[in-house]
């Protein structure tokens, strides 16, 4: 099931942080200490990071918001990689009991959760809420993901558009594309009626980006 999404670098590692709402050195330790995420070896200056890393780092990001703590995820991550590989974000595989990482290690059939960080097997039922944003093909591999980060704005990415760069969904708006009409001193309302998408979407993205940037200058 390997292909392009897993192989293909797309993203930088500032760049693809900017897109998630988190500092670029804690997505740096994901990919580097902690082993978190699918990386292409390239050099920091170039995009290393492929569509599939994207949308594990939103995944975690997700899971961190539901309550897991970063240790629960970096174990429980590392046996579902051991075990499943490249199926680790596959539909039905993936989710939590509120504390640790669970895994559907079944084939076929009704789930059989398993608790990730120690293979105990038997679970009842889970909550599958940090794959919320993901959506798969028809394969069952991720497809796109929604960039939580900008809140009100829907923002995915897809390797299909845009050449996996992070649009407004149902358009082809790149992210970038709007905050540079923005920075070039452009009004919310002006950029709205330019890119023909809700004012509430431009502040949304404006704000979050603006966000991203203050917290980066105080490190």
């Amino acid at each position: 099931m390997i292909d392009d999404r897993f192989t293909v670098p797309l993203y930088t590692v500032p760049s693809a942080a900017s897109h998630l709402g988190m500092k670029s050195s804690r997505l740096r330790d994901w990919a580097k200490k902690d082993s978190l995420l699918t990386t292409i070896d390239a050099e920091s200056r170039y995009p290393r990071l492929p569509f599939i890393a994207l949308v594990e780092a939103q995944v975690y990001q997700e899971l961190l918001g539901a309550g897991l703590s970063l240790q629960a995820i970096r174990t429980g991550m590392a046996k579902v990689r051991e075990q499943l590989g490249p199926r680790m974000l596959a539909r039905g595989v993936l989710a939590h009991d509120g504390r640790d990482i669970l895994m559907n290690l079944a084939s076929a059939g009704d789930p059989e959760w398993t608790r990730a960080r120690d293979l105990q097997g038997g679970l009842p039922r889970v909550i599958e809420m940090g794959l919320r944003p993901v959506t798969w093909d028809e394969q069952g591999i991720p497809q796109s993901v929604q960039l939580t980060a900008y809140h009100d704005a829907d923002v995915i990415a897809d390797p299909r558009i845009a050449f996996g760069q992070p649009v407004i969904n149902r358009t082809r708006v790149r992210v970038e594309d709007l905050l540079s009409l923005f920075k070039a001193g452009e009004s919310i309302d002006v950029v709205a009626e330019e890119m023909d998408i809700p004012p509430s979407s431009v502040e949304s993205i404006v704000r979050s980006r603006n966000r991203v940037s203050t917290e980066a200058t105080r490190r």
